[in-house]
């Protein structure tokens, strides 16, 4: 694939992150090689990129280590992919007075100076955050994290026999008057209709991870909401009807 159409087809995302992007993507195809990249990638590039696959000749894997993870590393040509190119890092408070939040395990890895891109999502369970970053700088990371605000803390390399807990869910029954963006969107977020669509063609609603700007966009089952300042939701089944003939659909919210 040409640089230009590659870059035209990430428009609106970051050029720098689009051109690392493309290096690994041409790197692969001209090896025939398992190449991955070193950084995490938000879905709004990685989603783009796995559209390009059936095109491209390149088995291509976004891998984030978590389920439903939202930033994932890219491996080109999987076949031969033996190799895992990041490291899962827990992070425990060792304070028995203070509770760490997600925001906290957060701040606390980017003040030692690394770079968004550079670790994934972060599941907390507990007195304890698990974290996917690029392998190297686990051991930076490992090495320099001692604290986090007033509370003391270790960290640890996770190893393929630890128990890691999958992100947890919040589930509720909603209702709604149709499967539509808007209609959905509305019910989840508490938000009236026409709110609901200003948030929409603002670029905050995401279905798998892919931006929509229709409202009359229909959501099926099992496709994950992201609606930004609300949260990421996993739309279920259709459970029934109110007495009005509204739907009642079960929702999923990723804690």
């Amino acid at each position: 694939m040409k640089k230009e159409d590659f870059i035209k087809f990430m428009t609106n995302e970051d050029e720098a992150a689009v051109l690392r992007l493309y290096d690994r993507l041409s790197i692969a195809e001209k090896s025939g090689k398992t190449v991955h990249t070193n950084e995490f990638y938000t879905p709004a590039i990685w989603s783009k990129v796995l559209v390009l696959s059936p095109d491209s000749n390149i088995n291509i894997l976004c891998d984030g280590f978590f389920e439903e993870a939202e930033r994932r590393m890219i491996i080109f040509n999987v076949e031969d992919y033996t190799y895992q190119p990041m490291k899962v890092l827990c992070i425990q408070n060792k304070s028995k007075f203070h509770e760490l939040k997600h925001k906290d395990y957060l701040g606390a890895v980017m003040s030692l100076g690394v770079k968004r891109e550079k670790f994934g999502d972060l599941i907390v369970n507990g007195n304890k955050c698990y974290c996917a970053v690029c392998e190297d700088i686990a051991l930076y990371i490992e090495d320099n994290l001692s604290t986090i605000g007033h509370c003391p803390c270790e960290v640890i390399e996770v190893n393929e026999y630890d128990i890691i807990p999958s992100p947890g869910f919040e589930e509720k029954v909603i209702v709604t008057t149709s499967m539509r963006a808007d209609c959905l969107v509305s019910s989840i977020s508490g938000l009236s209709r026409s709110k609901s669509v200003d948030l929409i063609k603002a670029g905050k609603v995401l279905i798998n991870y892919n931006e929509i700007k229709e409202k009359d966009y229909v959501i099926v089952t099992s496709s994950t909401v992201t609606i930004r300042g609300f949260g990421k939701f996993k739309v279920g089944e259709v459970v029934g009807n109110s007495g009005s003939g509204r739907l009642k659909v079960l929702v999923k919210k990723f804690i």
